[in-house]
């Protein structure tokens, strides 16, 4: 377990690594914060000279990246150029209301996806396994703009259940303000977090019923049913286990990808979260802000992965054999 922790914690920095070098030389070969900083209409070239130096972008590229690494080692990824506050901390603070949407999507995604695929796949060739199918390649088709917009016209507008935007009343817990402790802000969470959950069913669902049709085809599940078991306990005593590492993998990935990349369902919803705010800063050339975050959501990633990787040896005891 301590040689497999050691392989993949070399392993993320090596990524954290190659992702600082991209998003670095990606961010500054676009545009020029300086014009987002001073006013364009009155500044003159003497002006835009010396914000230029203030910001620091008058020095080559690789010295920019070394500072900004430098920077970094100590926890200083900078100061925003449109907001002024620091940027690391602004990005976290804008995680609780993104963490708050992927886990409420995630905690109907994961159950129901599981469920549903066990089901199909245990009646394969029925009438709910070609339901769960046809369904499944309905939902990963839909754009998440277009599914966004049908949510707010039929929950919002149409049947009026659900608010169309914003995150709605929170309280404070922990230091930090959450909505789902709130009856308004679970109404207002419901639409972004099922605009999140619908396509992660499908796909876990599809996943799900392709292991069971494979898991339930093997001799030791026709032994189960041959000793008398209830299929209740064999569905989710002996089939369920067996096809747990890929849905543990595609649960953390998916998970992973909500936190990072909710940009259009934030952006839609009016939820003050990460991914509107990444939006937001690379519309404004906001560098510190934008490192910021792409750092974030790589460490979520690589955490993410190795968690997952960590989980296998617990589920599986031939991973921990073989490391």
């Amino acid at each position: 377990m301590m040689t497999m922790i050691a392989g993949r914690l070399s392993q993320a920095v090596l990524l954290l690594l190659v992702m600082s070098m991209i998003g670095f030389a990606g961010i500054h070969s676009v545009g020029n914060p300086v014009f987002n900083v001073v006013n364009v209409e009155t500044a003159t070239a003497e002006d835009i000279r010396n914000a230029t130096i203030a910001l620091g972008l008058d020095q080559p590229l690789w010295r920019q990246y070394l500072l900004f690494m430098g920077n970094v080692v100590t926890g200083n990824f900078g100061t925003s150029y449109i907001y002024h506050l620091p940027a690391f901390p602004l990005v976290m603070s804008k995680l609780p209301a993104t963490f708050e949407l992927a886990l409420t999507a995630m905690l109907v995604a994961a159950p129901c996806g599981v469920l549903l695929g066990l089901v199909a796949g245990r009646r394969q060739g029925g009438t709910l396994d070609r339901i769960v199918l046809k369904a499944s390649v309905f939902a990963l088709s839909l754009p998440s703009f277009w599914l966004s917009m049908m949510l707010i016209l039929i929950g919002a507008i149409a049947l009026g259940w659900f608010p169309s935007s914003g995150r709605g009343q929170t309280v404070s817990f922990l230091g930090q303000d959450w909505s789902f402790l709130t009856f308004d802000g679970l109404r207002h969470i419901a639409l972004p977090a099922l605009a999140l959950a619908i396509p992660k069913i499908a796909l876990i669902a599809r996943l799900a019923r392709a292991g069971t049709i494979e898991v339930e085809a093997q001799d030791f599940i026709r032994f189960c049913r041959a000793k008398g078991l209830s299929p209740k306990r064999i569905l989710f005593g002996h089939t369920l286990p067996n096809i747990s590492i890929p849905i543990v993998t595609i649960v953390g990935m998916q998970f992973g990808g909500m936190l990072a990349f909710a940009v259009i369902v934030e952006t839609i919803f009016s939820w003050p979260g990460v991914g509107k705010l990444l939006i937001d800063s690379i519309q404004l050339l906001d560098r510190p802000v934008v490192m910021a975050t792409l750092t974030f959501v790589a460490v979520v990633f690589v955490g993410l992965n190795a968690l997952v990787d960590l989980t296998y040896a617990v589920l599986d005891p031939r991973v921990r054999l073989s490391t």
